[in-house]
């Protein structure tokens, strides 16, 4: 079977993909924890109301940008690190694919880490057991390619989504009454509660044409995204902003249990570990592939899957650390994200061929790092996201112009 890493553009013949697929991917890849952990996150600082306007302003604002780049995938036939090569050279790209390998193998480690915490809950067993159960299930389907991750996905999404409307059921019903009517501490600004949600969708932001580029249609693949990521998260950010109030701890499963919940909740715990996994185990692969063209591709997949699992054994605190994590991720890809979009849809630039890009480009290296420093400095209750996004994006339009 193909993995699907292949980096060189997709024939017309293999443009399969329908909307429904990539809806599902991305969706399934979304309905996980860890978006359940972001809505937890401004539960202390915000009442229930505020935190569910703060998900629903940051979800779109998030994800747009995202759906816009999504149109490159049918536009080239190229995955998302090739793309990237164009704007800030084979050089940079290759520096995005580090960045992207190193940051994913936390990814990878943290939800089987919630995964093997909620199996262990649920049927017994130790949580190292479960982890490598879990990273298994989950290397074992990134080694089908892009296809089986589909195929998988309309198994797995609508189980989720039923487990996922009990959990709704319970948050809305009498026992979550008094949680919703709780107020919030202030400890945060609401931009910077927003930050915390744009944040999460950006970091989705490096697969914007991995899978869009199986598509033949640059309107659908745009929408395809932007309904997979914002209605899921949507919908789980803002039941995790209800069980982070009635569970007041940093464990998902305790957040859940906390609310009275089904055990059967757990459930989605586990299955989301796994469509998240495959996700990033295949990004991180197509990653390697485009720093060493060479790499053996089903070995790639394997290692980068098992490194993931290694590092959840050892560290099964990375939960701990997920505030500092996903500030670190919004610093590092907003400013990509910005320098793309300008590249690919502004009025300087605009490239019908990419084949051929450069070794460096410093307008686009000078550009990322005053985002970087934008929002790395900006005041909190100032909010970092949309200056950082604003910055990088005049910057690199004033480097193109003098270029």
């Amino acid at each position: 079977m193909e993995t699907g890493l292949d980096l060189s553009p997709v024939p017309a013949a293999k443009r399969t993909a329908s909307l429904t697929d990539v809806v599902l991917l991305f969706a399934g890849a979304n309905i996980v924890t860890t978006t359940l952990v972001t809505g937890g996150s401004l539960s202390e600082s915000f009442s229930f109301l505020q935190s569910a306007l703060l998900v629903g302003f940051g979800v779109v604002i998030g994800t747009l940008p995202i759906a816009l780049l999504a149109r490159l995938g049918p536009r080239f036939g190229l995955p998302t690190m090739v793309l990237l090569r164009h704007p800030f050279g084979r050089l940079g790209a290759g520096a995005i694919s580090l960045i992207l390998i190193l940051t994913n193998f936390a990814w990878i480690a943290l939800n089987n880490v919630i995964a093997a915490e909620a199996m262990a809950t649920l049927v017994g067993g130790s949580e190292w057991q479960w982890n490598l159960v879990v990273g298994a299930i989950a290397i074992g389907v990134a080694l089908t390619g892009p296809r089986a991750m589909a195929l998988f996905d309309r198994l797995a999404v609508p189980l989720m989504v039923i487990v996922g409307l009990g959990l709704t059921v319970a948050l809305f019903g009498e026992a979550g009454r008094e949680v919703l009517s709780r107020p919030g501490t202030g400890t945060l600004a609401l931009l910077a509660g927003l930050d915390i949600v744009v944040g999460y969708q950006i970091s989705w932001s490096l697969m914007f044409a991995d899978y869009t580029r199986f598509q033949t249609s640059a309107r659908s693949a745009s929408l395809a995204v932007f309904l997979g990521m914002t209605l899921s998260s949507l919908w789980l950010m803002t039941v995790g902003v209800g069980a982070g109030i009635a569970g007041g701890g940093n464990s998902p499963t305790e957040m859940i249990l906390g609310l009275g919940l089904p055990l059967g909740a757990l459930l989605l715990m586990a299955l989301s570990a796994i469509t998240t996994n495959f996700v990033n185990i295949y990004l991180s692969s197509l990653a390697v592939k485009n720093l060493w063209g060479g790499a053996p591709e089903r070995i790639t997949v394997l290692a980068v899957g098992s490194i993931g699992v290694a590092l959840g054994l050892f560290s099964p605190r990375l939960l701990d650390r997920y505030a500092g994590f996903m500030e670190l991720i919004a610093t590092l890809l907003l400013p990509i994200v910005a320098v793309a979009a300008v590249h690919f849809f502004g009025r300087i630039g605009h490239p019908k061929d990419v084949s051929a890009p450069p070794a460096w480009s410093w307008t686009a290296a000078l550009s990322w790092l005053a985002g970087v420093l934008t929002y790395q400095n900006l005041p909190a209750d100032l909010g970092a996201t949309v200056p950082t996004l604003l910055v990088t994006a005049l910057v690199y339009t004033l480097f193109r112009r003098l270029a």
